[in-house]
């Protein structure tokens, strides 16, 4: 990886970080304040004034109430290097293997039948209900 791909890859993180804050309904100055950090900071972070730091990640996350789980397999599921990322994960766990980091392999998950488009857009539509009753917002149909 050269430091180019490294930028390309920060930069998808604040983009997405972004897209998290805006798609919350927050502003970066009201994200500041749920941080309890001084005017400026998110807005720091995302710009790249400040170096993206995993700790900023985890901090914003925390704020939006989302798993990081959730924001790095966004953040990469549509790698560029698909092809490559099988046998990289592959020595990667192996490497974590040889070490002890872990001990029985995690079984794989089931695979789930495929979802017809109907199906696939009731739920869409059950899923945005919830989360505008979540949020108090009437739904709309």
């Amino acid at each position: 990886m050269t430091a180019e791909s490294d930028d390309q890859e920060v930069l998808r993180a604040q983009k997405l970080l972004e897209a998290l804050i805006k798609a919350h309904g927050l502003t970066k100055k009201a994200l500041d304040e749920r941080l309890g950090k001084g005017p400026g900071y998110t807005s720091q972070v995302l710009t790249g004034r400040m170096e993206l730091k995993l700790r900023h990640i985890l901090e914003i996350l925390r704020a939006l109430e989302l798993a990081p789980g959730l924001f790095f397999r966004a953040l990469f599921l549509e790698s560029e290097n698909a092809q490559q990322a099988p046998p990289l994960m592959e020595r990667f766990l192996q490497s974590l293997s040889s070490i002890g980091a872990f001990g029985v392999k995690a079984a794989d998950p089931p695979q789930l039948p495929p979802i017809d488009a109907e199906e696939l857009d009731r739920r869409i539509r059950f899923a945005i209900r919830e989360a505008l009753a979540e949020r108090g917002s009437p739904p709309e149909d």
